[in-house]
């Protein structure tokens, strides 16, 4: 049976579907904020390139965050509609969790995912990567930039660090400064996560964790969202 599964946290949005023992297919494209116009189809495309049916499906994952609001919203209520649809069992994963794995296993590394949390912060966690699991050294967090590299520093205890995400580009020369020559260079890169990281965390989280209940899964968003009701409230009128 097939695994479906959906990230959309960031302006990278992905696709992955797996056959057990085969290949991962995947579609893959940048959209700033507008994953809701094209999802749709890249799901068709990635299904159709693993030459799955709805009816070959058996679990749906989605990566929950953090990440941009509306994206994240969109990525996860379509895999909720999916995995109800087809009465399927769904998984949430951490999109950061995910961005480690695709560091790749490595002992010898700490494993950084870091991305933009807007307002000049970034997002980021600290993670040791295996094949039996992640151990986490940092749990989630943001703020600037200076001060999380210097966090996820402390965390590392003088290990090497390789970190992967767009604060990679945007923040190389405080890496530089912060790291020095405990940044793995070889493994360091702005690239978004891989197909196959996606799949990986998806299932490790069913197995371990179990499936998630679809009422209650949430976007993981960190930070409290910029949007703010008006106080008081707006109150309407009733016109005759």
């Amino acid at each position: 049976m097939a695994t479906l599964c959906i990230d959309t946290a960031t302006e990278h949005g992905m696709v992955a579907v797996s056959l057990e023992g085969q290949p991962t297919s995947s579609a893959r494209w940048t959209s700033k904020g507008r994953h809701g116009e094209n999802l749709f189809a890249q799901i068709e495309t990635a299904m159709a390139s693993a030459g799955v049916g709805r009816a070959d499906l058996s679990l749906v994952g989605a990566g929950i965050g953090p990440g941009a609001f509306t994206s994240l919203r969109v990525g996860l209520a379509t895999a909720k509609g999916v995995a109800l649809g087809l009465d399927l069992p769904l998984v949430g994963v951490s999109s950061l969790r995910v961005l480690a794995r695709s560091i790749g296993f490595r002992d010898d590394l700490v494993c950084v995912p870091s991305i933009p949390a807007y307002r000049g912060d970034v997002f980021a966690a600290a993670y040791l990567v295996s094949r039996e699991g992640i151990d986490v050294l940092r749990e989630p967090f943001f703020g600037a930039p200076d001060a999380v590299f210097e966090s996820i520093r402390e965390a590392a205890d003088g290990r090497r660090v390789a970190v992967r995400g767009q604060a990679v580009s945007r923040h190389a020369e405080l890496l530089e400064q912060t790291f020095g020559s405990n940044l793995h260079r070889g493994s360091t890169s702005p690239d978004p996560a891989t197909p196959d990281a996606l799949v990986e965390e998806v299932r490790f989280v069913a197995n371990t964790d179990g499936y998630a209940d679809l009422a209650t899964l949430e976007p993981s968003y960190l930070r409290a969202s910029d949007a703010k009701l008006p106080n008081p409230p707006l109150r309407t009128q009733r016109s005759d």
